[in-house]
């Protein structure tokens, strides 16, 4: 058994690795306190993964002595250089803040040219589709006879989940127009048939408009490019028709037309007050990591000087729900810049071979994409970035030029196959028992700071760590009168607010105020949180 793994091809293993995230890994559900990011355990999981993935590509790069690249990542990698650029920009005090979605950013460049070092074929390709449609199979039947707590799974948020399947039932319609060998295995057609059916039936169930719109779009795309003669397509849609109109017979709650009014209204005024914001600063924007604060200030000027704006609430609005937006309010015209280069890059790709199936593939990246126009799909869930990135890669090897150099200086590319897959996994599993220590601290009810002294790696939770920590110092400090301990927390919460105004910190430094008897400065910090919150309900 052991020689058998041993003699595993570099291609071999990227393929059970692929699989194993898909099939096993993405589907392990933690209990956790919410976020994005790395606050997520699912994410954790997956960049131990990606980074074996990634592994294995520099090590393929290494035996072979040559790299493999398209022009599409040439531009790729321009327009990331664009949109890291800003990180050095003077009006950058809070940029470290932003540090793990550059270093995202770099690990999606990274697994992009792993995949292409490997050279899959087409029917390779399709095998790593099928992979995806297993899946998608597998979140439709824990999510069906409830195996897990969908609150802590990786397709929690409705969103994600309704674009995932929109994506499964888009890759399902290609492969029954695309597919002609395959559909002589059982479990091939059990995927490609149910999921269709399957898929529409829980995108009813979500009542989400994002995964309505995904859908329609990402399927119309394959109806309007594809074979529309294809028999199995044909089925595939009416499949995909049953599974709706038996969603709309067996659901039986809807969501309130307020609700959906109210939810459409906030995002349209977030896209408003976010364009004004780029509009005050075009160039360099409002910094890397100042999103928060900035839009929170803005908005309260807003709302104060024209109170007919929608009420936001005490939500913190860290993400302008809009991929392009956010690279830009941050980071001014040079990231948009760059993310024009490369989509520019990517369409005029699909334009030139001048195929319907080019632009039928496309539609296979279009839920995802769409829903980074709508949302923040990349940091909540880290399978739609990664998805994400196949698929563009899928889309690119199948119609533009692959070109090679050879490499002379392989030791690099050696040592970087073995030291990035350590240290991420290594980075990974300490975060992941972060993760865990916070989540029992929260769970117990704020009881055992000792698991919060137990934390060896809190880097990447470090605001919510922070703010754990100084909380606790100032129950201590009010209790036992201790002035220098107060003083303290004033001038971490002072300047902690100053990136990330977040509605408690403002109240405890009221609190912190009050208890050193400076019972002014504290309605000070009261009134001022007020008009950043206007319409949030506080305690007196």
């Amino acid at each position: 058994m052991m020689k058998k793994v041993l003699d595993l091809k570099p291609k071999d293993m990227f393929y059970y690795v692929f699989s194993s995230y898909l099939l096993i890994g993405m589907h392990i559900s933690i209990e956790h306190v919410g976020g994005y990011g790395l606050y997520l355990p699912f994410n954790i999981i997956g960049w131990i993964f990606i980074s074996i993935l990634i592994g294995l590509g520099l090590y393929q790069i290494s035996r072979t002595e040559r790299l493999i690249y398209s022009n599409l990542f040439i531009y790729c990698v321009i327009g990331s250089a664009l949109m890291l650029l800003p990180f050095f920009y003077s009006n950058n005090v809070h940029a470290y803040l932003a540090v793990m979605r550059m270093l995202g950013l770099v690990g999606g460049l990274l697994l992009y040219l792993s995949f292409q070092q490997f050279e899959f074929k087409k029917e390779e390709k399709i095998r790593f589709l099928y992979v995806i449609l297993g899946s998608v199979i597998i979140q439709i039947l824990l999510r069906s006879f409830s195996l897990f707590d969908p609150e802590f799974g990786a397709m929690a948020q409705k969103n994600v989940f309704a674009t995932f399947l929109a994506t499964g039932t888009a890759i399902a319609l290609f492969l029954l127009v695309n597919e002609k060998d395959g559909f002589n295995n059982i479990i091939k057609q059990i995927l490609v048939f149910s999921i269709p059916f399957l898929s529409c039936i829980h995108i009813y169930y979500l009542q989400s408009r994002t995964g309505y719109l995904s859908l329609i779009i990402g399927v119309g795309f394959i109806l309007l490019f594809g074979d529309r003669r294809n028999k199995n397509l044909l089925i595939g849609i009416g499949l995909l028709f049953i599974g709706l109109v038996a969603g709309s017979i067996t659901k039986r709650e809807t969501i309130a037309k307020s609700e959906k009014q109210y939810s459409g209204n906030t995002r349209l005024a977030t896209y408003q007050l976010t364009f004004e914001m780029i509009k005050d600063n075009p160039v360099l924007g409002v910094g890397y990591g100042n999103f928060l604060s900035a839009f929170r200030s803005h908005y309260a000027k807003r709302k104060k000087d024209d109170p007919s704006i929608e009420t936001i609430g005490n939500n913190n609005m860290d993400h302008p729900h809009n991929e392009i937006l956010y690279w830009t309010v941050e980071g001014g015209i040079i990231p948009l810049i760059g993310l024009l280069i490369i989509a520019g890059a990517f369409l005029i790709m699909i334009w030139r071979t001048n195929q319907k199936s080019s632009m039928a593939m496309l539609g296979l990246s279009l839920p995802i994409f769409i829903h980074t126009q709508l949302e923040l799909p990349f940091y909540i869930s880290l399978i739609h970035w990664f998805l994400f990135i196949f698929i563009i890669y899928m889309i690119d090897s199948e119609i533009s030029r692959q070109f090679e150099i050879n490499i002379e200086i392989l030791s690099i590319f050696r040592v970087l196959s073995l030291s990035i897959p350590i240290i991420i996994s290594v980075y990974m599993i300490t975060t992941l028992r972060t993760a865990s220590a916070i989540t029992r601290f929260e769970r117990t009810g704020y009881k055992d700071p000792s698991l919060l002294v137990s934390i060896g790696n809190p880097h990447a939770w470090q605001k919510k760590y922070e703010t754990l920590i100084m909380k606790l110092n100032l129950n201590i400090a009010k209790k036992t009168k201790d002035i220098d301990k107060l003083k303290d927390y004033i001038s971490w919460a002072e300047n902690y607010v100053q990136h990330s105004p977040y509605l408690f910190i403002y109240y405890d430094l009221a609190t912190a105020y009050e208890s050193l008897g400076n019972r002014d400065k504290a309605w000070e910090i009261y009134r001022y949180a007020q008009y950043l919150y206007p319409g949030a309900k506080w305690r007196d």
